[in-house]
């Protein structure tokens, strides 16, 4: 036999193999179809297991594929119902059960409307978006459904299409806030006769104080569009100093799944202490908001020579720079912080893109969806603790010589020494209070 010849028993035993039927066989075979679940068996396994957040997530990603799917609208409303949303969970169940009429699903005007009303207060714009839009072809000229669906793509940042929606609102009546996002989008997409033009219909309709305040907001935004309108594109430094007059350290720079090193801690205390030389503001002590940040409040101290301590209060005699690491610390008496005192700045070392928050710090590092500090769940161990802020230092007073590092401080203060005068930061009479951290920042 030829060494191209195929063993005769080794043949016949791969055609067994290849031909085995037996009973075994088909029963894990449908053991392993029985095994595999539908996405909606699978957000109903969510469901049941108490993991609301997993399963309102695959909810989601099945309804976006199909608006009138009766039985993800129910789960829903089941969802929403255990964690006690119950008035959406109402409005949910009435789509349901009109569903299950022989209307076409579309014609079901008002209980499409309540849900896709309720998506936007539950901050579920991709679906309000997909409901709403549902409805708009039914009713292309209806002021309430073009306003919700306008704002819903206002907040997927998708400002071109709000507008269209916000001006055939703004053409059947006058409406403070409707001008007002119009005001924004147009701002956002950098049509600045447009944004004169919202802003100027505006101040007659301002009537409380908290009105009359947006729009002297508004006219500083506005004035400083104005002062980058020669630039070609517009990068997130700049956008901050637009929206809210807050200086961006390190634009463009990332943290990794929102972690932290101590080099991207070090980097943005060397190119903050070099700025604050730039632009001449001395601090007199340096605070620190929680633990998360106090090795990083403890070495910026010692650097200037200043005493650093935690946050006792709003009142202060002396000028003070609080630090703090991700700028939700600040959430539960953020009402403190609004007031931009004399003697007090803001600096938060990341913010997030896309999180709404009452108050915008002056001074910002880096943009990102979530911070984990090097020493997080250190904070109980005073030793370990000790030793992060001795690394610290130690990386921090190695960067301030570092030539990209000196590059970024001086990049920073060239940016913003001829734009001081709009600044939040340091500037307590033209600013008295802090702005609200919108997020709208458009995408990059």
């Amino acid at each position: 036999m030829s060494e191209k010849e195929p063993n005769q028993s080794q043949s016949a035993g791969s055609q067994e193999e290849l031909l085995d039927f037996s009973p075994q066989q088909d029963e894990a075979k449908a053991e392993a179809i029985a095994q595999e679940k539908s996405p909606l068996e699978e957000a109903k396994v969510l469901f049941e297991n108490g993991e609301y957040e997993r399963c309102r997530a695959k909810l989601s990603e099945i309804w976006l594929k199909a608006p009138y799917d009766r039985a993800v609208i129910e789960l829903f409303a089941e969802l929403l119902s255990e964690i006690g949303e119950g008035e959406s969970s109402k409005r949910f169940s009435k789509l349901v059960e009109k569903l299950k009429e022989p209307l076409p699903p579309y014609k079901h005007h008002q209980e499409l409307f309540e849900v896709g009303y309720a998506l936007v207060d539950m901050r579920q714009f991709q679906l309000a978006t997909m409901i709403l839009s549902e409805i708009h072809q039914e009713l292309p000229e209806d002021p309430l459904v073009n306003y919700e669906l306008g704002f819903s793509l206002m907040c997927l940042k998708d400002f071109a299409r709000a507008v269209g929606h916000f001006e055939k609102f703004k053409d059947k009546r006058d409406d403070f806030d409707v001008i007002l996002n119009l005001c924004v989008c147009y701002t956002l997409l950098r049509n600045e006769a447009a944004a004169a033009e919202a802003l100027a219909m505006l101040r007659p309709l301002a009537e409380s104080e908290e009105e009359k305040l947006e729009v002297e907001h508004r006219q500083i935004v506005l004035k400083r569009l104005a002062k980058l309108s020669k630039k070609k594109t517009l990068n997130d430094r700049d956008w901050f100093f637009i929206l809210y007059g807050s200086i961006l350290l390190r634009p463009g720079k990332t943290l990794t799944a929102g972690k932290a090193e101590i080099k991207d801690v070090a980097a943005s205390l060397a190119i903050l202490k070099g700025l604050l030389s730039g632009i001449s503001v001395e601090e007199e002590g340096v605070e620190f908001y929680s633990l998360r940040s106090k090795p990083m409040a403890t070495v910026f101290g010692e650097m200037f020579g200043l005493p650093s301590d935690s946050y006792r209060g709003p009142d202060r005699p002396d000028r003070c720079l609080l630090l703090m690491s991700w700028t939700t610390d600040i959430l539960g008496p953020h009402q403190v912080f609004i007031q931009n005192g004399e003697n007090r700045g803001l600096f938060a070392l990341a913010i997030s893109p896309s999180e709404p928050l009452p108050v915008v710090p002056d001074i910002i590092s880096y943009v990102s969806e979530d911070l984990y500090m090097p020493w997080e769940g250190k904070e109980q161990n005073a030793r370990e603790l000790e030793q992060f802020s001795k690394r610290l230092f130690e990386k921090l007073v190695a960067l301030e010589s570092d030539p990209d590092i000196l590059k970024e401080t001086q990049e920073s203060i060239d940016y913003y020494l001829d734009k001081l005068e709009l600044l939040v930061f340091n500037n307590h009479i033209k600013f008295p209070s802090r702005p609200e951290y919108t997020a709208e920042l458009p995408r990059q």
